[in-house]
């Protein structure tokens, strides 16, 4: 691909205009939610990936509220999208106009984007060739259905212009191949619907990734369409059409409304009201795009609205049930579509059963997936069969009975079930009398069935077996146990009967055990994007498991140059000359000690992730562990390095499970 050549002038970047209103402005905030995003759309599209065709999209539609409302919808695909990763370089992003009109189709004089994930460069050299103002960026002129008449006007307007930057206020040239492009700094300055999708594409694409940013107003099907058309590339090219769908009608309405919008853009029939969604003109330009193209299908993947707290109903399936049928919601859905047999270097990855490979990896085999750092992650199997993993420890082991009431207090605290006095109600429990486990010798009490008046929940809590520390605060639990000031890195794991209902947690220690456990346990309650918040009616049915990590360390082997040697020379040479880091697979999966090891895999391009050591319950063989955890990371499983290429990191880890 062609870039732009601004060496000799100054870069300008769009700063960020909407970071830490409709996305996080903080770095490892906003990717750490974006990967748990990406894996709940990954873990639905299990169940629809069957119905589409392998390989990446060419196009998608998708929402662009603020990512806690929309952000799993768009997650969908996303998750797509990313089966171009390695083959995708630019995308072209094209949303509506919220702020500031224009008649036609505006690009910006920017040479870059910034948001908390770093700076995109703009494609400047496509733009100008849309504008009619560089005729060699375009490639021939029959392949955009441009005469050679005006193949001459475009380059004589060329030398008119000058090798200058993009102006404000600028049009297209009379015979440009995009009429309805213009060049308008106003209406992208504040404007929110093209830049929510800019961190998506960042995490999928990487650092390399080129963009086109577009904002479409009053445009006709055709005008917009001719935009689309100019700069629709090949397969190093994606198109991004940025659009809610209706806007704070009743719930109960809206999901009517949106029915009837989503079977339109589906059957192509255009124009789409603005009424009815935002992003109209684009859907629209894409619309006349798909109406004249044969090879071409557009599916729907889900929908959802504000009022579903997250939860996307699957094309097909039933939407989940609505708390208020009155209250007014914003609609969401997500599209995709593809080119007939089109060329995918990934396209082996794709198909059904690599599909259904990969993502059982990243699900149901244990999906703790690490963000780019590598210093956040999320399970996605609680693991809790086997008790021979991980030196698993009882429930009221003394520091394990102390994390699993420091997982649950900081639960009640978020959902405000600690109403009562901090040392708990109605007597002392059972696994704590006579034991002082506080500081300030109190005793450890059961809040038995305070926190629930759902049917059936009080006794549910009443016939466990009572827990120590139950009732204390988060805070009195820090200050009774100083050694929870320690630096150390947990999972929280909550089942609900035996089935997740939530599980996340940090690989490398950053902050104190104690914040850490707490952190999570709420994170886990109400922040897995896989389900709905926990409530306080489902609090008493929570099973707690705390798994506190190991630092990592690589994984050793002996060098080659001292197997050989005799014990007199390895005895001078040490320990840390007789071992080296493991090269190879078959070096890698020899040196695993399943049911004890949780592993990290990761390579130069930054692709990693981890199973935690309850995995090898679901994946007892090494080969089939690393396969797995290999198609997790995004790396073909069946790779087969023998030079390093691939960083092999193990920990181990002490897991508290409530009996």
């Amino acid at each position: 691909m062609v870039r732009s050549n601004i060496s000799q002038r100054s870069v300008t970047a769009r700063p960020a205009a909407v970071a830490g209103a409709f996305y996080p402005a903080d770095r490892v905030t906003l990717k750490r939610l974006i990967n748990h995003q990406l894996d709940y759309g990954r873990t639905l599209l299990r169940t629809l990936a069957p119905q589409l065709p392998s390989g990446a999209p060419k196009a998608v539609i998708v929402p662009h509220a603020g990512y806690v409302y929309s952000g799993t919808t768009a997650a969908l695909a996303y998750a797509l999208l990313e089966r171009g990763w390695g083959t995708v370089t630019r995308a072209v992003i094209v949303g509506p106009t919220h702020r500031v009109a224009v008649r036609g189709v505006a690009c910006s004089t920017w040479d870059a984007f910034d948001t908390p994930l770093g700076e995109v460069r703009v494609d400047t050299a496509a733009e100008r060739a849309a504008l009619g103002l560089d005729s060699q960026r375009l490639g021939s002129p029959e392949q955009h259905g441009v005469s050679q008449d005006v193949s001459r006007n475009v380059s004589r307007s060329v030398s008119q212009e000058g090798d200058g930057g993009l102006r404000s206020g600028m049009s297209a040239t009379v015979h440009a191949p995009a009429s309805a492009l213009i060049v308008n700094d106003p209406t992208h300055a504040q404007e929110h619907a093209v830049e929510v999708q800019i961190p998506f594409l960042q995490t999928i694409f990487g650092p390399d990734l080129t963009i086109v940013p577009l904002n479409a107003g009053d445009a006709s099907p055709s005008e917009a369409g001719d935009v689309l058309r100019t700069l629709w590339g090949g397969p190093e090219t994606v198109i991004v059409i940025s659009s809610d769908l209706s806007h704070y009608h009743p719930h109960a309405y809206a999901r009517e409304l949106d029915d009837h919008t989503i079977a339109d853009i589906l059957a192509l029939r255009a124009p789409i009201s603005p009424r009815r969604a935002c992003g109209a003109y684009p859907i629209n330009g894409l619309i006349d795009v798909l109406t004249n193209r044969t090879d071409m299908r557009l599916f729907e993947l889900g929908c959802a609205t504000s009022g579903d707290n997250g939860v996307v109903a699957l094309a097909g399936q039933p939407r989940p049930a609505m708390w208020d049928a009155d209250e007014p919601v914003v609609g969401y859905a997500s599209f995709a579509a593809w080119e007939d047999g089109r060329d995918d270097a990934h396209a082996d990855d794709c198909t059904s059963e690599g599909e259904d490979a990969r993502e059982l990896a990243r699900n149901d085999a244990g999906g703790h997936e690490c963000d780019e750092s590598s210093e956040e992650s999320r399970a996605g199997d609680d693991g809790r069969d086997g008790d021979d993993i991980c030196a698993r420890e009882d429930a009221h082991d003394d520091r394990g009975s102390v994390l699993l009431a420091l997982a649950r207090a900081a639960i009640r605290e978020r959902l405000g079930l600690d109403d009562a006095a901090d040392d708990g109600v109605d007597g002392v429990s059972d696994g704590a009398a006579g034991h002082d486990m506080n500081a300030e010798g109190s005793h450890n009490h059961d809040r038995r069935g305070a926190e629930s008046d759902a049917e059936g929940g009080r006794s549910a809590w009443t016939s466990r077996q009572s827990r120590p520390w139950s009732g204390q605060s988060v805070a009195r639990i820090l200050v009774a146990n100083p050694w929870l000031e320690e630096s150390g890195a947990s999972f929280v794991t909550l089942t609900e009967g035996g089935r997740l209902r939530g599980c996340i947690g940090s690989l490398v220690a950053y902050r104190s055990l104690g914040k850490d456990v707490a952190a999570h346990a709420v994170d886990a309650a109400v922040r897995d994007p896989r389900f709905n918040p926990v409530t306080a009616a489902e609090y008493p049915l929570l099973d707690v498991e705390v798994s506190v990590l190991d630092e990592p360390e690589p994984i050793m082997v002996a060098h080659p140059s001292h197997a050989l040697a005799d014990e007199a020379d390895t005895s001078a040479h040490g320990n840390e000359a007789a071992t080296r880091p493991v090269r190879s697979r078959s070096e890698l999966e020899a040196a695993l000690r399943p049911g004890r090891d949780g592993l990290i895999l990761a390579d130069h391009r930054g692709r990693s992730a981890t199973f935690l050591p309850q995995v090898w319950d679901e994946l007892p063989n090494p080969h089939e562990f690393v396969s797995h955890l290999l198609a997790k990371a995004g790396i073909r499983p069946d790779y087969d390095w023998t030079n390093g290429d691939i960083d092999c990191q193990r920990y181990e880890v002490t897991a508290y499970a409530e009996h």
